[in-house]
């Protein structure tokens, strides 16, 4: 898979991290220019990267400013905008109305992906077995004699010994007789070894329960890297001396453990996700319904009379009523922009890509 990352960029002497999509979650290629990049960049922050509440704060605000601009410079006068066609207190009505539906849809939807948690003695202990026989295999595989409870540390440890395996894969394979197995294996190894750094560096610094750590980890194209990965051992299998085969080994089952270690984790985080969208609901919901009644209640093409900056009051009081009978579906916006780019973004666990089919496999 080709390796979906720009160049690094130096800005002042010091060298910018990489922008990478999440995994394989790209229909199409990396911008090449200054402003797709920039773009890109800017996309990915409003989508995943900024903090949910900040990107509601921005999303509302626009739409505020949307509304006193249309009503202030439109094509119609600011009494037409408020008094024609239909009426502002009929459409805070019909925003009272999607707040409850979006509010209860949405907690009964919370509570279906929260309830896979839920269930008998059993079931717990099967979850709690698995778990257990999932840090085994990686102190066996990594050398560490207790893996971390911390999740970001975990991966960050993981993240390492797949580091050392691509090396010692490189130097297993340096001696080889077989220059197309060489120079297959080198460029492979590079490639891990550039990867996986830039991701333990970030994962080093990173707090599970923040999406920091998460989106580090994603930043990890696993998919590629196993499937370039099992072509060049089966390209040179019949060649393949027992320490060769023994490295190739090794490192499937690393790459195996961080797929299946991440995929949980992220799992474990949306659902924490679920949770505090649930809470945002919960906190925007009630003020929102208040304010949105008491707004319809209030207003009157006769109400707040005067200007603030040339701008009519009641067109304030409109814009701004409205812009809060939005905020809990903005804040559902917001956390389904991070949450549907993260489900798609490791749709697969092994070697697949979901890319178009127009798509050639150059990687």
């Amino acid at each position: 898979m080709s390796r979906r990352s720009e160049s690094a960029e130096r800005d002042g002497g010091r060298e910018s991290i990489p922008i990478r999509t999440i995994d394989d979650a790209t229909y199409g290629k990396p911008p090449t220019s200054g402003i797709g990049r920039r773009l890109t960049r800017t996309k990915r922050w409003v989508q995943i990267d900024a903090n949910r509440w900040f990107v509601t704060g921005l999303l509302l605000s626009l739409c505020f400013l949307v509304i006193v601009l249309v009503g202030s410079f439109g094509p119609v006068s600011v009494q037409s905008f408020l008094t024609r066609g239909i009426a502002p207190g009929a459409v805070l009505v019909e925003l009272l109305k999607a707040i409850v539906s979006v509010v209860v849809i949405v907690l009964s939807i919370n509570q279906l992906v929260l309830s896979p948690g839920l269930g008998p003695v059993g079931e717990q202990q099967d979850r709690y077995e698995q778990t257990m026989e999932l840090r085994e295999k990686i102190e066996e595989h990594t050398g560490v004699r207790t893996s971390p409870t911390s999740p970001a540390r975990f991966l960050h440890v993981l993240m390492e010994s797949i580091v050392h395996q691509a090396e010692r894969l490189r130097e297993v394979t340096a001696d080889s007789g077989n220059r197309p197995l060489r120079e297959e294996t080198s460029t492979f190894a590079d490639s891990v070894i550039d990867e996986a750094t830039s991701v333990a560096a970030l994962l080093s610094n990173g707090r599970f329960g923040r999406f920091e750590a998460t989106s580090a980890a994603l930043r990890f194209a696993i998919s590629g890297k196993v499937r370039t990965l099992r072509d060049i051992r089966k390209r040179h299998e019949q060649t393949l001396s027992a320490s060769e085969a023994e490295a190739f080994d090794e490192m499937d089952e690393l790459l195996e453990l961080f797929a299946v270690s991440r995929e949980y984790l992220k799992t474990v985080y949306i659902r924490s996700e679920y949770i505090g969208l649930s809470e945002g609901l919960l906190y925007t919901g009630l003020p929102s319904i208040v304010l949105t009644y008491c707004a319809a209640q209030i207003y009157a093409p006769t109400v707040f009379p005067g200007q603030l900056f040339g701008i009519e009051h009641q067109l304030l009081f409109v814009s701004g009523a409205v812009t809060v009978a939005l905020a809990p579906i903005v804040l559902l916006i917001a956390y389904v922009f991070r949450l549907a780019v993260m489900s798609r973004s490791t749709l697969f666990i092994g070697p697949f890509a979901a890319r178009s089919a127009s798509d050639r496999e150059t990687e």
